[in-house]
C-alpha cells in the first residue's frame, strides 16, 4: 500500500450508501453541465439587451478570456463595446475576475467608495484633447469596478458619475506603451 493511503474493511450497508451517493453525485453533475449547455446556447441570443441609442453598438462582440486550472466554464466572456473606433469592457466583479490577465487596453478605471467598497454602475466620458466627447458610456454598460478602455495615446478628461449623481474629473495621459491604471474614489 502506498504512504498515506489507509484501508479499512466495510459492511454490505456501507457499500450501499457509498454507492448511492455516487449515483446523487453523478447524476447532480449531469444536470450542472446540462444547464451549463443550455446557458451556453442562451447567453448569445440575449446578448443585446444592453444596447443604448447613445452610439455604443449592440452587444454581439465579446471578449472572451481563458480560465486557468481546468475549470467549468473554462472561459469567462465580457460585453464588449464601442464607440468611435474606441472600444471597452466592464469587468473586476468578484475574486476570479480580478485574478484574471487582460488585454493590454491603453486605460484602466478602477471604481471605489470610500476606503474599500467597489463600485459599478459608473457613468463615464472621456473626452479628448479637441474638447470634443469622444466616449460616452452609459452606467448601465459598466456592470463592475473596473473598465478597460483601449485609446489612442494623448491627453484625455474622464468624468465618472455614481449613480447618486456625484461626478469626479480627472486629466489623464496616455503613452500607449503601458496600460494606466487610474483610481476613482467617491468619499
Amino acid at each position: 500500500m502506498r504512504a498515506g493511503i489507509t484501508s479499512r474493511s466495510t459492511t454490505h450497508g456501507e457499500n450501499v450508501l457509498k454507492e448511492e451517493n455516487q449515483e446523487l453525485l453523478s447524476i447532480t453533475l449531469g444536470l450542472g453541465a446540462c444547464l451549463l449547455m443550455i446557458l451556453t446556447c442562451v447567453a448569445p441570443s440575449t446578448s443585446s439587451w444592453a444596447a443604448t441609442d447613445e452610439g455604443s453598438e449592440p452587444l454581439s462582440k465579446f471578449l472572451e478570456i481563458p480560465l486557468k486550472g481546468g475549470s467549468i466554464p473554462d472561459k469567462l466572456r465580457f460585453p464588449l463595446h464601442e464607440q468611435n473606433a474606441v472600444q471597452y469592457f466592464s469587468a473586476g466583479l468578484g475574486k476570479e475576475e480580478r485574478s484574471l490577465s487582460y488585454p493590454p487596453y491603453s486605460l484602466k478605471l478602477i471604481f471605489v467608495k470610500g476606503e474599500r467598497a467597489f463600485l459599478a454602475g459608473v457613468a463615464v466620458e472621456v473626452i479628448d484633447s479637441d474638447q470634443s466627447t469622444l466616449v460616452s458610456i452609459p452606467g448601465e454598460e459598466v456592470q463592475g469596478p473596473w473598465l478597460f478602455l483601449n485609446l489612442s495615446p494623448g491627453k484625455y478628461v474622464v468624468k465618472a458619475t455614481d449613480s447618486s449623481g456625484m461626478t469626479i474629473e480627472k486629466s489623464i495621459t496616455l503613452s500607449g506603451k503601458m496600460t494606466t491604471t487610474v483610481h476613482l474614489r467617491w468619499r
